[in-house]
């Protein structure tokens, strides 16, 4: 990694928004989309351990979320960019609460993954249907309230009765969740937004090698 690729890694970590979109408007034009997503990752990482150990609170996730949104925006006007695989995001129906699932977001599209955000309150009939319209591999839900972690259950029925359950993983996070919610027929469940990036990568990494 060279020094000014590695700039824009500190940068990052430092929510220093100013200098990583000047940093990136001078590399992506004449960089690999690999080598900058490698450091955008890096970066988050980095942010997301700052995070776990209490250095960083949830106003600097946000704040690493708007500077790396806006690097992102740099890289997409300079080039175009190879997909990892395409992700829906939704909060469950009965819940309104996003936070955690739009931190999800921002770490996957600065990966490469192209993320179609439902929103909240979303009913299991439109999540499949948006998986199937978009050929998602990856579906990614969210429930705050104990009272909704029903509606993954409802989800993953949804996607049988279209016919796309074969074809897409599903991940559940958010406060209400733990390893019991994969009684509801889910494939995985992540403790941090940190972690729902890793299984994403994971299950990239699975379906490119099949």
């Amino acid at each position: 990694m060279g020094p000014v690729i590695r700039d824009l890694e500190n940068s990052i970590t430092q929510l220093d928004l100013e200098k990583a979109t000047a940093i990136c408007r001078e590399l992506a034009p004449s960089t690999a989309p690999e080598e900058l997503f490698t450091a955008i990752g890096n970066a988050l990482n980095i942010v997301g351990e700052k995070y776990e150990q209490g250095e960083y609170f949830l106003s600097e996730l946000i704040m690493a979320g708007e500077v790396v949104n806006e690097v992102l925006k740099q890289i997409k006007s300079a080039q175009r960019v190879n997909i990892m695989g395409t992700v829906v995001l939704a909060t469950v129906k009965g819940d309104i609460h996003d936070i955690g699932k739009n931190i999800v977001a921002m770490l996957l599209r600065s990966s490469g993954f192209e993320v179609i955000d439902l929103g909240c309150d979303v009913p299991s009939e439109k999540i499949a249907a948006s998986v199937k319209e978009n050929k998602a591999s990856i579906v990614g839900l969210s429930a705050l309230l104990t009272t909704t972690i029903a509606e993954f259950g409802k989800v993953v029925n949804s996607l049988e009765n279209d016919g796309v359950r074969r074809n897409v993983r599903t991940l559940v996070g958010g406060a209400a969740v733990n390893e019991k919610s994969l009684e509801y027929g889910v494939d995985a469940w992540a403790r941090t937004a940190v972690d729902g990036l890793k299984i994403c990568k994971r299950i990239a990494g699975r379906l490119n090698e099949s």
